[in-house]
């Protein structure tokens, strides 16, 4: 029939996820993700509107064998920015706001500048030797229990809660991926401040980095580091339509 023939010419690519270590075959965008884009882009669209149509799109450009949702941020970053790179380009350009001169600035970004920060799934807090709380990456599915991005300290203490999954003591091994957050909350409320502070550092660097490099008026070749997954996802809202 035609569709199998024109299905099997639209272009392939592979793909190896950094955090789960999986590998994947994608397509690039087709018309029929447009649906997904007018939800994306409209104004009056909800939060939670925009992140599950995004999660649809990448779904659809997978064949529907993969759950984004489900994804580690670092994997869901990792596979929007391949997929923008096969359907539009590995460039695109950007208007920020230079935050040293306050100039709006048209910059050209490369998208092959996106790098790994960190690809650890998991993340062990020793309460003693023998007492460990086990943390996970966080997945885009942690991002919908929010009304939008997370920001505030109280949010991402939120977020952090919501990643764990386990309590390893001498005797058992304690699942909690089902337990509800409240219960969580005060489990870690009990980590040492100096050991959270890794915690949320694992937290907030389970994600892909890049620069924007750019020359203000004054002359001086600056350069911006995108470096959390709030702007990473924000940025990606923009360009996939440019």
């Amino acid at each position: 029939m035609i569709i199998d023939l024109i299905k099997k010419n639209i272009p392939e690519y592979k793909i190896t996820l950094p955090t789960s270590k999986k590998k994947y075959s994608f397509r690039p965008l087709l018309v029929k993700e447009e649906k997904y884009f007018s939800i994306i882009n409209n104004i009056s669209s909800t939060f939670e509107d925009k992140i599950t149509n995004l999660c649809s799109m990448v779904n659809s450009c997978f064949d529907d064998k993969v759950k984004s949702l489900n994804f580690s941020i670092q994997d869901f970053q990792f596979a929007i920015n391949s997929i923008r790179q096969k359907s539009i380009g590995e460039t695109t350009k950007l208007k920020i706001t230079c935050p040293y001169t306050k100039e709006p600035v048209v910059v050209d970004l490369d998208l092959n500048d996106v790098k790994i920060e960190s690809s650890k799934k998991d993340f062990l807090v020793k309460i003693k030797s023998d007492f460990i709380m086990k943390f996970r990456c966080p997945r885009m599915s942690d991002i919908l229990s929010f009304e939008s991005f997370p920001e505030t300290e109280e949010e991402y203490f939120d977020l952090t809660t919501q990643c764990l999954t386990e309590i390893q003591t001498p005797s058992e091994t304690i699942q909690l991926e089902d337990v509800a957050i409240k219960e969580k909350r005060e489990y870690v409320e009990l980590i040492e401040r100096k050991k959270y502070k890794l915690l949320k550092e694992f937290i907030c660097n389970s994600t892909v980095k890049f620069n924007i490099k750019y020359k203000s008026y004054d002359d001086i070749d600056r350069e911006i580091e995108v470096n959390d997954f709030v702007n990473f996802l924000k940025f990606y809202l923009v360009i996939l339509t440019l």
